[in-house]
């Protein structure tokens, strides 16, 4: 039997299923597109992570003299205790240990365990200066205080 230009063509019915596949998959990809864009970054940051960063923050907040950042990355346990620095003592302090070790630098933060509100974590830390042979791990206590995660010792 010979074949004829009516058997060759695709059906038309067959291009229903994957037409319709190509539109969900292009919908869903859309879709988590569209929620990375119009949710706030904070959001889809692990409470782990944002536990590093408020870390980070206070050490960098040290390294650059910046007084604000660094009351801003504290719990307010810590910021309303007798024995926090005024600004003066702050920048004094840290420009003198900078110039005199180095920057602080963090090579690792580990060991977070965030329990609700209140989490913990070991930094390890050294001053630039003195290298990486003896690392200073330091235990760090971090509360979340609204939306936002401070360093509380």
């Amino acid at each position: 039997m010979a074949e004829t230009a009516d058997d060759q063509s695709p059906r038309k019915g067959s291009l229903w299923p994957f037409a319709a596949a190509v539109i969900v998959v292009v919908l869903a990809v859309g879709g988590v597109v569209l929620s990375n864009v119009l949710r706030p970054s904070d959001n889809r940051v692990s409470d782990s992570a944002q536990v590093q960063y408020a870390i980070n923050d206070s050490y960098t907040a040290r390294n650059s003299l910046d007084y604000g950042k660094y009351r801003s990355a504290m719990c307010a346990q810590v910021v309303n205790a007798a024995d926090f620095p005024t600004e003066q003592v702050f920048v004094a302090d840290n420009q003198r240990s900078r110039d005199t070790f180095g920057k602080i630098l963090i090579p690792e933060i580990s060991d977070v365990v965030v329990d609700g509100g209140r989490a913990t974590a070991q930094v390890h830390w050294h001053f630039e200066k003195k290298g990486s042979d003896t690392p200073t791990v330091t235990p760090t206590v971090v509360v979340r205080e609204g939306d936002e995660w401070k360093v509380c010792k």
